[in-house]
C-alpha cells in the first residue's frame, strides 16, 4: 500500500469510529428516553439500526486493509510470508471475489426495487430512508470486490518484479 492509500484508509476508518460513536449514542438516547421518559422515538432507534449497519457493512474493507478479518487458519498457519501472500491471492480469487459477486446478483434487484419505491420505514414516525439504508447491500461486495481486485493487482506486479 502506498502511504497516500494508506493515509486515506486511515481517515475512513477514524469516519467509521465517528459512525460507531453515533450508534452508541443514539442507542443511550434511547434507552434513556424509554426507561427514564417512557418516550419512544423511532427515528433515533432507527438511526441507531442504521449506525450499526454501516459500521459493520463498510467496515469490512477496513478491516481487511488491516488484515484483522476473520480466517481460518487450517491452510495459513506456519507459512512464511511469501505463501501467505499466495494463499491470500487464492483465497481473493477463489472465496472473495466469487461471494462477492453472488451478493451483488442477489440484491441488485432487491435493492434497485426499495430504490425506485423510495421505501420508508415500516413504522410509524420511522425514517423514509430504507432504501438508502438497503443500499449498504451493493456497497459493501462493491468496495470489497475493489479493493480485492486493488490489492490482488498490486500483488501481481510485486510478483513480476521479483
Amino acid at each position: 500500500m502506498t502511504k497516500n492509500n494508506h493515509l486515506w484508509m486511515e481517515k475512513y476508518g477514524a469516519f467509521l469510529g465517528w459512525v460507531v460513536l453515533a450508534m452508541i449514542g443514539f442507542s443511550f438516547l434511547t434507552v434513556v428516553s424509554r426507561n427514564v421518559f417512557d418516550v419512544v422515538w423511532i427515528p433515533v432507534q432507527e438511526l441507531a439500526i442504521y449506525c450499526h449497519a454501516l459500521a459493520l457493512m463498510m467496515g469490512m474493507v477496513y478491516a481487511w486493509h488491516h488484515d484483522r478479518h476473520v480466517r481460518v487458519d487450517v491452510f495459513y498457519q506456519g507459512h512464511d510470508k511469501t505463501k501467505k501472500r499466495k494463499i491470500n491471492m487464492m483465497g481473493n480469487l477463489f472465496f472473495l471475489l466469487p461471494m462477492m459477486g453472488f451478493i451483488i446478483w442477489s440484491s441488485w434487484h432487491y435493492v434497485i426495487d426499495a430504490w425506485l419505491r423510495l421505501e420508508g420505514s415500516g413504522e410509524t414516525g420511522g425514517l423514509p430512508i430504507v432504501f438508502v439504508f438497503k443500499s449498504l447491500l451493493l456497497l459493501m461486495p462493491i468496495s470489497m470486490t475493489l479493493y480485492a481486485m486493488i490489492t490482488l493487482l498490486k500483488q501481481f506486479k510485486k510478483q513480476d518484479h521479483n
